[in-house]
């Protein structure tokens, strides 16, 4: 996989400057230049540029610039790498979908984008009569978080304050899009951000219906292709991993990123035992801890 043309694009300065000034008011992060001061459990703060995205609006050569400037200090810089070739199994990478190779044509996407399973599911979700929307207000952002905390919780991981979504709604082109049972129950729901040529899908939440979870994915394609997007990036995974799979199943690619840290860049290995134990905690717990926890995680 060569990553040019469309899987290329990164997040515009305006986007990433917004971003920035809804993080650090919300977990209340000083500010020095471009990074975020992200304080540390362990007692020295983090220069982070920046926290939350999976990349920013750097190319590798200036995000290597970056990087050099917080020399000698905790750092952490983030960019979509230019390397060719897909990055090895286990580095985390994320999946992208080239509308532009499939001409913005919805049927094309529908027939050539996506594995046979999908569709077979978007069409059981269809005759279970499950339907995804856009939906706006408190009741929308109520069972998105709702949704996410769950799916965190499964894997270990805190879930961050909803003040933070509601937040980056009201700063950024942000849409949330939940699918629900026959009764109305909401069974998935995902947030994405509309940046230019690029929809961003970074979190998703599902209470582990298979259906509702490609039926989310297909309506997110089409709602990036009504929005005149060029790009769905469905945010980090490991490579090869079930999430992985997940989303190449709807034609997307994985594009390295260039991690630049003074510590080690696997997420996945370094938190392992935390995640493992977090997992374990109860819910009572985790949900008033985990929002505050994550005022202090530089690289979640």
């Amino acid at each position: 996989m060569r990553v040019n043309g469309g899987l290329a694009a990164a997040h515009s300065p305006d986007f990433v400057a917004a971003w920035r000034s809804v993080y650090c008011r919300v977990y209340g992060w000083r500010r020095e230049g471009r990074f975020a001061v992200v304080p540390s459990l362990s007692g020295r703060p983090v220069f982070a540029y920046l926290p939350g995205l999976n990349y920013s609006d750097l190319n590798a050569a200036d995000a290597r610039e970056l990087a050099r400037e917080a020399a000698g200090r905790p750092h952490n810089v983030r960019a979509l790498s230019a390397l060719e070739g897909e990055p090895p199994p286990g580095s985390l990478a994320v999946l992208r979908l080239d509308l532009g190779a499939f001409g913005r044509d919805r049927t094309v996407v529908w027939e050539r984008a996506l594995a046979p399973v999908a569709r077979k599911r978007i069409r059981g979700a269809w005759k279970r009569g499950l339907r995804a929307s856009v939906e706006t207000g408190a009741a929308a952002m109520e069972a998105f978080a709702a949704l996410l905390s769950i799916t965190l919780a499964r894997h270990g991981a805190p879930m961050m304050p909803v003040t933070l979504f509601s937040a980056l709604v009201d700063a950024l082109d942000a849409r949330i899009l939940v699918v629900r049972g026959p009764g109305g129950e909401a069974l998935a729901s995902l947030l994405w951000f509309l940046d230019g040529v690029l929809a961003w899908n970074p979190w998703s939440g599902n209470r582990r219906d298979r259906d509702a979870g490609d039926l989310l994915a297909w309506t997110l394609i089409e709602e990036a292709l009504n929005a005149g997007a060029d790009v769905v990036d469905f945010g980090r995974s490991p490579v090869g991993g079930g999430c992985c799979r997940f989303k190449q199943k709807f034609g997307a690619a994985p594009v390295p990123v260039l991690w630049l840290s003074d510590r080690r860049a696997d997420l996945h290995r370094l938190y392992a035992p935390a995640m493992k134990l977090w997992g374990a905690l109860p819910n009572v717990v985790t949900g008033a801890v985990g929002p505050r926890l994550c005022r202090y995680l530089a690289d979640y």
